[in-house]
């Protein structure tokens, strides 16, 4: 095993595959039927990053809305079941560079993902791009009591992926790969070093992080983090 980093953790949607569109459509729709209208460009400017949990609390407030139990449940198994609607018609597909940079870590790293999406959607959508096998652990929204930003949920995942490998994972051991600013900035917080993609926010955006790249292509990943040993497919 390379001795940095001891393994590699990764956020799903807006990184792995293009879920992005879908989140902002069921969102969209679900909201709709609480009368209140969400526009694409305040979703990729403010939602990213939330699970559906803290999306839904954000724009509530943010309108002025009550959120009470009732409605929360409502709104939340709604969202669920147009997600998976729309993954059934397979209305997505990994990122430039995803499937051949995840295969290409996977001959030397532990990999993990956390993510703030539901387990059945973030399993759905592996097999659905023939990536399930790659990853040893999976932190989903219902794995933590604080979804992001918070970065509680990538502790839990390198310390789960320390049981799977049976090696103690500290944060600095770890390479996290995300796209989201405000998780950027939470997780270099507690000691994770992170690979921003640019799939979701402009280049200069995500300054926060240790390394920046445009897309996750092989060449493009190993110019940027010489440090990874990378198997050439």
């Amino acid at each position: 095993m390379p001795s940095w980093p001891a393994a590699v953790l990764f956020d799903f949607d807006g990184v792995i595959v293009n879920s992005e569109p879908l989140h902002f459509l069921a969102f969209h729709e679900v909201l709709r039927g609480e009368r209140i209208e969400l526009s694409e460009a305040e979703y990729y400017q403010e939602l990213i990053g939330f699970d559906d949990k803290g999306a839904f609390k954000h724009i509530f407030a943010k309108r002025g809305r009550e959120l009470d139990p009732k409605t929360f449940l409502r709104v939340m198994t709604q969202k669920s079941e147009k997600m998976m609607e729309l993954i059934q018609a397979r209305k997505y597909h990994t990122l430039p560079g995803v499937d051949e940079f995840v295969r290409a870590l996977w001959w030397h790293y532990p990999l993990a993902i956390c993510s703030g999406a539901l387990r059945e959607e973030i399993e759905a959508m592996l097999e659905g791009v023939s990536l399930r096998d790659c990853f040893k652990v999976i932190v989903s929204a219902e794995d933590v009591t604080v979804g992001k930003p918070d970065p509680s949920g990538y502790l839990l995942c390198a310390d789960q992926l320390s049981q799977r490998v049976r090696r103690e994972l500290r944060p600095a051991d770890c390479l996290i790969v995300e796209d989201a600013p405000t998780v950027i900035r939470s997780v270099r917080g507690v000691g994770f070093p992170v690979l921003a993609v640019a799939t979701s926010y402009p280049l200069e955006k995500l300054s926060d992080a240790n390394y920046v790249v445009k897309d996750l292509k092989l060449p493009t990943v190993a110019a940027a983090v010489p440090e990874l040993q990378l198997t050439d497919l």
